[in-house]
Protein backbone atom coordinates (compact mmCIF):
# COMPACT_ATOMS: atom_id res chain seq x y z
CA UNK A 1 0.00 0.00 0.00
CA UNK A 2 1.59 3.23 -1.09
CA UNK A 3 1.63 5.64 1.36
CA UNK A 4 1.44 9.70 1.08
CA UNK A 5 4.78 11.42 0.99
CA UNK A 6 5.32 14.31 2.82
CA UNK A 7 6.54 16.58 -0.30
CA UNK A 8 3.45 15.28 -2.07
CA UNK A 9 0.90 15.74 0.94
CA UNK A 10 2.45 19.81 0.92
CA UNK A 11 1.89 20.14 -2.69
CA UNK A 12 -1.39 19.06 -2.46
CA UNK A 13 -2.15 21.16 -0.04
CA UNK A 14 -0.60 24.10 -1.34
CA UNK A 15 -2.50 23.16 -4.34
CA UNK A 16 -5.69 23.41 -2.53
CA UNK A 17 -4.84 26.61 -0.70
CA UNK A 18 -4.66 28.40 -4.03
CA UNK A 19 -7.78 27.20 -5.58
CA UNK A 20 -9.43 28.85 -2.53
CA UNK A 21 -7.63 32.23 -2.67
CA UNK A 22 -9.23 33.85 -5.69
CA UNK A 23 -9.41 37.71 -6.53
CA UNK A 24 -11.83 37.71 -3.93
CA UNK A 25 -10.10 36.41 -1.36
CA UNK A 26 -7.13 38.73 -2.10
CA UNK A 27 -9.49 42.14 -1.91
CA UNK A 28 -11.79 41.05 1.10
CA UNK A 29 -9.45 40.85 4.02
CA UNK A 30 -8.10 44.81 3.68
CA UNK A 31 -10.85 46.06 3.35
CA UNK A 32 -12.21 44.12 6.72
CA UNK A 33 -9.06 45.75 7.96
CA UNK A 34 -9.65 48.89 7.28
CA UNK A 35 -13.16 48.92 8.65
CA UNK A 36 -12.07 47.03 11.99
CA UNK A 37 -9.41 49.40 12.30
CA UNK A 38 -8.83 49.14 16.26
CA UNK A 39 -11.19 46.21 16.80
CA UNK A 40 -9.10 43.94 13.91
CA UNK A 41 -8.01 41.25 16.08
CA UNK A 42 -11.50 40.31 17.31
CA UNK A 43 -13.08 40.68 13.84
CA UNK A 44 -10.45 38.90 12.26
CA UNK A 45 -10.59 36.31 13.95
CA UNK A 46 -14.44 35.95 13.61
CA UNK A 47 -13.53 36.51 9.94
CA UNK A 48 -11.99 33.40 9.92
CA UNK A 49 -14.33 31.43 11.43
CA UNK A 50 -16.85 31.66 8.54
CA UNK A 51 -14.06 32.29 5.56
CA UNK A 52 -11.93 29.54 6.36
CA UNK A 53 -13.74 26.92 8.91
CA UNK A 54 -16.34 26.52 7.06
CA UNK A 55 -14.32 25.74 4.01
CA UNK A 56 -12.17 23.32 5.83
CA UNK A 57 -15.18 21.13 7.42
CA UNK A 58 -16.28 21.29 3.79
CA UNK A 59 -13.06 19.77 2.27
CA UNK A 60 -13.97 16.92 5.18
CA UNK A 61 -17.35 16.46 4.45
CA UNK A 62 -16.95 15.57 0.88
CA UNK A 63 -13.94 13.24 2.05
CA UNK A 64 -16.26 11.35 4.80
CA UNK A 65 -18.63 10.87 1.95
CA UNK A 66 -16.13 9.49 -0.39
CA UNK A 67 -17.57 12.23 -3.30
CA UNK A 68 -20.27 15.02 -3.31
CA UNK A 69 -22.84 12.90 -5.33
CA UNK A 70 -22.79 10.60 -2.60
CA UNK A 71 -23.51 13.48 -0.22
CA UNK A 72 -26.07 15.19 -2.24
CA UNK A 73 -28.08 12.21 -2.92
CA UNK A 74 -29.25 11.60 0.55
CA UNK A 75 -31.54 13.83 -0.25
CA UNK A 76 -33.03 12.96 -3.45
CA UNK A 77 -31.70 12.18 -6.86
CA UNK A 78 -33.97 15.15 -8.09
CA UNK A 79 -32.37 17.12 -5.61
CA UNK A 80 -28.89 16.08 -6.11
CA UNK A 81 -28.86 17.24 -10.04
CA UNK A 82 -30.28 19.93 -10.10
CA UNK A 83 -27.87 21.03 -6.87
CA UNK A 84 -24.85 19.64 -8.18
CA UNK A 85 -25.31 21.12 -12.11
CA UNK A 86 -26.36 24.50 -11.01
CA UNK A 87 -23.54 24.99 -8.85
CA UNK A 88 -20.83 23.50 -11.03
CA UNK A 89 -22.06 25.65 -13.79
CA UNK A 90 -22.68 28.75 -11.85
CA UNK A 91 -19.46 29.05 -10.00
CA UNK A 92 -18.18 28.13 -13.11
CA UNK A 93 -18.23 29.87 -16.72
CA UNK A 94 -21.47 31.47 -15.74
CA UNK A 95 -19.66 33.39 -12.97
CA UNK A 96 -16.60 32.65 -11.03
CA UNK A 97 -14.43 31.56 -13.84
CA UNK A 98 -15.00 34.60 -16.09
CA UNK A 99 -14.63 36.98 -13.09
CA UNK A 100 -11.50 35.34 -11.93
CA UNK A 101 -9.99 35.63 -15.40
CA UNK A 102 -11.01 38.89 -16.07
CA UNK A 103 -9.45 40.67 -13.00
CA UNK A 104 -6.23 40.47 -13.49
CA UNK A 105 -6.64 42.52 -16.90
CA UNK A 106 -9.41 45.01 -15.06
CA UNK A 107 -6.47 45.61 -11.95
CA UNK A 108 -2.96 46.18 -14.46
CA UNK A 109 -3.71 46.73 -17.62
CA UNK A 110 -7.14 48.13 -18.62
CA UNK A 111 -5.96 51.25 -16.84
CA UNK A 112 -3.16 51.47 -18.94
CA UNK A 113 -4.81 49.66 -22.53
CA UNK A 114 -8.30 49.77 -21.95
CA UNK A 115 -10.36 47.15 -23.31
CA UNK A 116 -8.50 46.90 -26.40
CA UNK A 117 -6.71 43.70 -25.54
CA UNK A 118 -8.73 41.72 -23.61
CA UNK A 119 -9.65 39.30 -26.23
CA UNK A 120 -5.93 38.42 -26.54
CA UNK A 121 -5.09 38.11 -23.22
CA UNK A 122 -8.38 35.96 -22.31
CA UNK A 123 -7.19 33.94 -25.18
CA UNK A 124 -4.19 32.98 -23.56
CA UNK A 125 -5.05 32.95 -19.88
CA UNK A 126 -7.48 29.93 -21.00
CA UNK A 127 -5.05 28.40 -23.37
CA UNK A 128 -2.50 28.29 -20.41
CA UNK A 129 -5.45 27.01 -18.30
CA UNK A 130 -6.38 24.57 -20.89
CA UNK A 131 -2.63 23.37 -21.07
CA UNK A 132 -2.78 23.19 -17.21
CA UNK A 133 -5.76 21.09 -16.22
CA UNK A 134 -5.69 18.30 -19.24
CA UNK A 135 -3.06 16.38 -17.51
CA UNK A 136 -3.85 16.54 -13.44
CA UNK A 137 -0.10 15.22 -12.73
CA UNK A 138 0.87 18.44 -14.35
CA UNK A 139 -1.88 20.51 -12.61
CA UNK A 140 -0.90 19.80 -9.46
CA UNK A 141 2.82 20.26 -10.01
CA UNK A 142 2.39 23.67 -11.62
CA UNK A 143 0.22 24.55 -8.74
CA UNK A 144 1.22 23.15 -5.71
CA UNK A 145 5.05 22.89 -6.97
CA UNK A 146 5.39 26.75 -8.64
CA UNK A 147 2.59 28.79 -8.63
CA UNK A 148 1.21 28.47 -5.00
CA UNK A 149 4.77 28.92 -2.96
CA UNK A 150 5.50 32.28 -5.48
CA UNK A 151 2.31 34.11 -4.33
CA UNK A 152 3.04 32.94 -1.21
CA UNK A 153 6.46 34.50 -0.75
CA UNK A 154 4.88 37.93 -2.91
CA UNK A 155 2.63 38.47 0.16
CA UNK A 156 4.94 37.73 2.53
CA UNK A 157 7.18 40.29 0.95
CA UNK A 158 4.28 43.05 1.08
CA UNK A 159 3.64 41.72 5.03
CA UNK A 160 7.25 42.35 5.58
CA UNK A 161 7.49 45.63 3.99
CA UNK A 162 4.77 46.97 5.54
CA UNK A 163 6.38 45.75 8.81
CA UNK A 164 10.16 47.10 7.97
CA UNK A 165 8.15 50.51 6.44
CA UNK A 166 5.12 50.95 8.59
CA UNK A 167 2.28 53.29 7.06
CA UNK A 168 0.37 54.24 10.50
CA UNK A 169 -1.33 53.29 13.24
CA UNK A 170 -4.79 51.56 12.79
CA UNK A 171 -7.04 53.70 11.80
CA UNK A 172 -11.23 54.40 13.48
CA UNK A 173 -13.67 51.61 13.53
CA UNK A 174 -16.47 51.93 11.27
CA UNK A 175 -20.08 52.14 12.63
CA UNK A 176 -20.66 48.57 12.59
CA UNK A 177 -17.31 47.05 13.75
CA UNK A 178 -17.13 49.82 16.75
CA UNK A 179 -20.28 48.61 17.82
CA UNK A 180 -19.83 44.70 17.49
CA UNK A 181 -16.70 43.78 15.82
CA UNK A 182 -17.15 39.76 16.24
CA UNK A 183 -20.38 39.38 14.63
CA UNK A 184 -19.29 41.64 11.46
CA UNK A 185 -15.79 40.10 10.98
CA UNK A 186 -18.50 36.87 11.15
CA UNK A 187 -21.00 38.07 8.87
CA UNK A 188 -17.96 39.56 6.24
CA UNK A 189 -16.34 35.94 6.57
CA UNK A 190 -19.78 34.10 5.48
CA UNK A 191 -19.93 36.07 2.80
CA UNK A 192 -17.00 35.15 1.24
CA UNK A 193 -19.37 31.76 -0.09
CA UNK A 194 -15.80 29.59 -0.08
CA UNK A 195 -17.97 26.71 1.67
CA UNK A 196 -19.31 25.76 -1.62
CA UNK A 197 -16.18 25.83 -3.31
CA UNK A 198 -15.16 23.50 -0.68
CA UNK A 199 -17.68 20.95 -2.48
CA UNK A 200 -16.43 21.43 -5.54
CA UNK A 201 -12.46 21.25 -4.63
CA UNK A 202 -13.21 18.58 -2.11
CA UNK A 203 -13.13 15.89 -5.18
CA UNK A 204 -10.11 17.93 -7.33
CA UNK A 205 -7.86 16.75 -4.21
CA UNK A 206 -9.42 13.09 -3.91
CA UNK A 207 -8.78 12.79 -7.10
CA UNK A 208 -4.98 14.15 -6.92
CA UNK A 209 -3.68 11.58 -4.13
CA UNK A 210 -5.66 8.71 -6.25
CA UNK A 211 -3.50 9.95 -9.32
CA UNK A 212 -0.55 9.78 -7.21
CA UNK A 213 -1.54 6.30 -6.37
CA UNK A 214 -3.13 6.59 -2.80
CA UNK A 215 -6.00 3.98 -3.12
CA UNK A 216 -6.25 2.86 0.48
CA UNK A 217 -10.07 4.37 1.63
CA UNK A 218 -9.20 4.92 5.14
CA UNK A 219 -5.98 6.79 4.15
CA UNK A 220 -7.25 8.99 1.56
CA UNK A 221 -10.30 10.32 3.54
CA UNK A 222 -7.31 11.03 6.82
CA UNK A 223 -4.94 12.55 3.76
CA UNK A 224 -7.64 14.81 2.40
CA UNK A 225 -8.80 16.19 6.04
CA UNK A 226 -5.57 17.20 7.07
CA UNK A 227 -4.88 18.71 3.75
CA UNK A 228 -7.63 20.79 4.05
CA UNK A 229 -6.78 21.93 7.53
CA UNK A 230 -3.23 22.84 6.55
CA UNK A 231 -4.95 25.04 3.48
CA UNK A 232 -6.83 26.52 6.14
CA UNK A 233 -4.07 27.15 8.70
CA UNK A 234 -2.43 29.09 5.21
CA UNK A 235 -5.67 30.91 4.55
CA UNK A 236 -5.77 31.88 7.85
CA UNK A 237 -2.67 33.38 8.25
CA UNK A 238 -2.82 35.57 4.90
CA UNK A 239 -5.83 36.56 5.58
CA UNK A 240 -4.86 38.30 8.85
CA UNK A 241 -1.96 39.51 6.51
CA UNK A 242 -3.75 41.43 4.58
CA UNK A 243 -6.15 42.96 7.11
CA UNK A 244 -3.19 43.86 8.80
CA UNK A 245 -2.14 45.94 5.52
CA UNK A 246 -5.66 47.33 5.67
CA UNK A 247 -5.86 48.30 9.09
CA UNK A 248 -2.47 49.75 8.75
CA UNK A 249 -2.98 52.13 5.93
CA UNK A 250 -6.06 53.52 7.00
CA UNK A 251 -5.11 56.60 8.38
CA UNK A 252 -2.57 56.70 5.26
CA UNK A 253 -5.40 56.10 2.37
CA UNK A 254 -8.49 57.37 4.10
CA UNK A 255 -9.85 57.87 0.57
CA UNK A 256 -9.97 54.05 -0.71
CA UNK A 257 -13.34 52.52 -0.94
CA UNK A 258 -12.48 48.65 -1.67
CA UNK A 259 -9.96 46.20 -1.24
CA UNK A 260 -8.41 46.66 -4.60
CA UNK A 261 -7.41 50.13 -4.48
CA UNK A 262 -6.00 49.42 -0.88
CA UNK A 263 -3.71 46.97 -2.49
CA UNK A 264 -2.78 49.31 -4.67
CA UNK A 265 -2.25 52.46 -2.98
CA UNK A 266 -0.29 49.75 -0.38
CA UNK A 267 2.32 48.36 -3.23
CA UNK A 268 2.65 51.65 -4.86
CA UNK A 269 3.58 53.13 -1.47
CA UNK A 270 5.90 50.19 -0.67
CA UNK A 271 7.21 49.91 -4.07
CA UNK A 272 7.06 52.72 -6.40
CA UNK A 273 6.73 51.77 -9.34
CA UNK A 274 7.60 48.05 -9.15
CA UNK A 275 4.49 47.91 -7.00
CA UNK A 276 1.60 47.32 -9.69
CA UNK A 277 4.07 44.26 -11.43
CA UNK A 278 4.14 42.57 -7.66
CA UNK A 279 0.32 43.04 -7.02
CA UNK A 280 -0.47 41.88 -10.72
CA UNK A 281 1.47 39.16 -10.26
CA UNK A 282 -0.53 38.08 -7.27
CA UNK A 283 -3.40 38.69 -8.80
CA UNK A 284 -2.79 36.85 -11.57
CA UNK A 285 -1.60 33.93 -9.53
CA UNK A 286 -4.51 33.61 -7.62
CA UNK A 287 -6.99 33.89 -10.09
CA UNK A 288 -5.02 31.36 -12.47
CA UNK A 289 -4.69 28.78 -10.06
CA UNK A 290 -8.72 29.52 -8.64
CA UNK A 291 -9.76 29.06 -12.18
CA UNK A 292 -7.77 25.88 -13.21
CA UNK A 293 -9.08 24.36 -9.85
CA UNK A 294 -12.95 25.06 -11.13
CA UNK A 295 -12.43 23.93 -14.17
CA UNK A 296 -10.64 20.85 -13.28
CA UNK A 297 -13.59 20.29 -10.49
CA UNK A 298 -16.44 20.95 -12.91
CA UNK A 299 -14.74 18.63 -15.58
CA UNK A 300 -14.58 15.54 -13.61
CA UNK A 301 -18.17 15.78 -12.13
CA UNK A 302 -19.65 16.19 -15.89
CA UNK A 303 -17.47 13.65 -17.38
CA UNK A 304 -18.41 11.18 -14.36
CA UNK A 305 -22.37 12.56 -15.20
CA UNK A 306 -22.23 11.56 -19.38
CA UNK A 307 -19.21 8.82 -19.33
CA UNK A 308 -19.46 9.18 -23.11
CA UNK A 309 -17.87 12.99 -23.15
CA UNK A 310 -14.12 12.67 -21.69
CA UNK A 311 -12.41 14.77 -19.18
CA UNK A 312 -10.36 16.58 -21.55
CA UNK A 313 -13.63 17.52 -24.00
CA UNK A 314 -14.81 19.12 -20.63
CA UNK A 315 -11.90 20.84 -19.98
CA UNK A 316 -11.88 22.55 -23.56
CA UNK A 317 -15.71 23.32 -23.09
CA UNK A 318 -15.48 25.11 -19.81
CA UNK A 319 -12.20 27.01 -21.13
CA UNK A 320 -14.29 27.81 -24.58
CA UNK A 321 -17.47 28.84 -22.77
CA UNK A 322 -15.57 31.27 -19.89
CA UNK A 323 -13.55 32.56 -22.78
CA UNK A 324 -16.49 33.78 -24.35
CA UNK A 325 -18.14 34.79 -20.90
CA UNK A 326 -15.00 36.84 -20.65
CA UNK A 327 -15.21 38.87 -23.19
CA UNK A 328 -19.46 39.14 -23.27
CA UNK A 329 -19.63 40.76 -20.10
CA UNK A 330 -21.46 39.59 -17.14
CA UNK A 331 -24.09 41.90 -16.14
CA UNK A 332 -26.45 39.95 -17.35
CA UNK A 333 -25.25 36.70 -16.19
CA UNK A 334 -24.88 38.38 -12.48
CA UNK A 335 -28.76 38.85 -12.40
CA UNK A 336 -29.26 35.29 -12.57
CA UNK A 337 -26.21 33.74 -11.09
CA UNK A 338 -25.79 35.63 -7.97
CA UNK A 339 -29.25 34.52 -7.00
CA UNK A 340 -28.79 30.61 -7.58
CA UNK A 341 -25.12 31.41 -5.19
CA UNK A 342 -26.75 32.81 -2.40
CA UNK A 343 -29.95 30.42 -2.42
CA UNK A 344 -27.65 27.21 -2.58
CA UNK A 345 -24.67 28.35 -0.23
CA UNK A 346 -27.07 28.32 2.82
CA UNK A 347 -27.90 24.64 1.31
CA UNK A 348 -24.24 23.79 1.16
CA UNK A 349 -23.31 24.89 4.84
CA UNK A 350 -26.38 22.27 6.06
CA UNK A 351 -24.90 19.46 4.05
CA UNK A 352 -21.81 19.65 5.42
CA UNK A 353 -23.28 20.38 8.78
CA UNK A 354 -25.41 16.95 8.13
CA UNK A 355 -22.48 15.06 6.23
CA UNK A 356 -20.09 15.64 9.36
CA UNK A 357 -23.13 14.28 11.64
CA UNK A 358 -23.91 11.57 9.42
CA UNK A 359 -22.36 8.55 11.90
CA UNK A 360 -24.96 9.84 14.05
CA UNK A 361 -28.27 10.01 11.60
CA UNK A 362 -27.45 7.74 9.11
CA UNK A 363 -28.40 9.42 6.11
CA UNK A 364 -31.60 9.51 7.06
CA UNK A 365 -34.19 10.87 3.93
CA UNK A 366 -36.31 12.59 6.53
CA UNK A 367 -33.70 14.74 7.96
CA UNK A 368 -31.30 15.55 4.85
CA UNK A 369 -35.16 16.49 3.40
CA UNK A 370 -36.67 18.24 5.62
CA UNK A 371 -33.36 20.34 7.11
CA UNK A 372 -32.18 20.97 3.16
CA UNK A 373 -35.71 22.05 1.93
CA UNK A 374 -36.67 24.23 4.65
CA UNK A 375 -32.94 26.07 4.05
CA UNK A 376 -33.68 26.34 0.52
CA UNK A 377 -37.17 27.78 0.62
CA UNK A 378 -35.94 30.48 3.37
CA UNK A 379 -33.11 31.30 1.56
CA UNK A 380 -34.96 31.49 -1.73
CA UNK A 381 -37.28 33.63 -0.31
CA UNK A 382 -34.49 35.75 1.23
CA UNK A 383 -32.37 35.86 -2.18
CA UNK A 384 -35.68 37.09 -4.65
CA UNK A 385 -36.48 40.28 -1.88
CA UNK A 386 -32.86 41.09 -2.36
CA UNK A 387 -32.23 41.13 -6.16
CA UNK A 388 -35.63 43.48 -6.02
CA UNK A 389 -38.37 40.44 -6.93
CA UNK A 390 -42.03 41.36 -6.24
CA UNK A 391 -42.96 38.90 -3.37
CA UNK A 392 -43.64 41.20 -0.35
CA UNK A 393 -46.48 39.29 0.76
CA UNK A 394 -44.57 35.98 0.62
CA UNK A 395 -41.60 37.85 2.06
CA UNK A 396 -43.40 39.36 5.05
CA UNK A 397 -44.14 35.91 6.24
CA UNK A 398 -40.26 35.16 7.08
CA UNK A 399 -39.33 38.07 8.55
CA UNK A 400 -40.23 37.82 11.80
CA UNK A 401 -37.56 35.11 11.51
CA UNK A 402 -34.42 35.54 14.05
CA UNK A 403 -31.28 37.22 12.03
CA UNK A 404 -33.02 36.83 8.50
CA UNK A 405 -32.76 40.84 7.84
CA UNK A 406 -28.76 39.73 7.80
CA UNK A 407 -29.66 36.63 5.69
CA UNK A 408 -29.09 34.03 8.75
CA UNK A 409 -33.06 33.37 8.67
CA UNK A 410 -32.23 29.89 7.38
CA UNK A 411 -30.67 28.78 11.00
CA UNK A 412 -33.10 28.73 13.11
CA UNK A 413 -35.77 26.89 11.10
CA UNK A 414 -33.23 24.73 9.82
CA UNK A 415 -32.26 23.86 13.50
CA UNK A 416 -35.86 23.32 14.68
CA UNK A 417 -36.22 20.94 11.73
CA UNK A 418 -33.84 19.03 12.55
CA UNK A 419 -34.71 18.69 16.12
CA UNK A 420 -37.76 17.40 15.48
CA UNK A 421 -36.53 15.35 12.37
CA UNK A 422 -34.23 13.83 14.74
CA UNK A 423 -36.50 13.17 17.78
CA UNK A 424 -38.89 11.04 14.99
CA UNK A 425 -35.39 9.50 13.65
CA UNK A 426 -34.60 7.98 17.03
CA UNK A 427 -38.22 6.57 17.79
CA UNK A 428 -38.01 5.55 14.18
CA UNK A 429 -35.09 3.06 14.98
CA UNK A 430 -36.19 2.30 18.50
CA UNK A 431 -39.86 1.00 17.12
CA UNK A 432 -42.08 3.39 18.82
CA UNK A 433 -43.00 5.61 16.08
Amino acid sequence: MKTLLKSDFLIISLMLFSMFFGAGNFIFPPMVGKEAGDNLYQAILFFCMTAVALPVLGIAAVARSKSLDNLVNRVDKVFALTFTVLVYITIGPLLAIPRAASMPYEVSLAPIVGDNLLFIYSVIYFIANYLVCINKTTMIDAIGKWMAPIMLILIFVLFVASLINPMGEFGISSQRYASNPMSSGFLDGYQTMDAMASLVFGIVVINAMKNIGIKNEKHLVSATIKSGILAGIILMSIYMALSYLGASSATLFPDTKNGASILSSVTTYLFGYYGKFILGAIFLLACFTTTVGLVSSASDYFSSLLPKLKYKFWVFLWCFLSLFMTNLGLDGILTYSIPILSSFYPVSIMLIILALMNNYIESSKLIYRVCVYVTLMVSIVYSLENTGANIESLSNLFRFIPFYDIGLGWIIPALACFCVTYIIFILQKKGNY
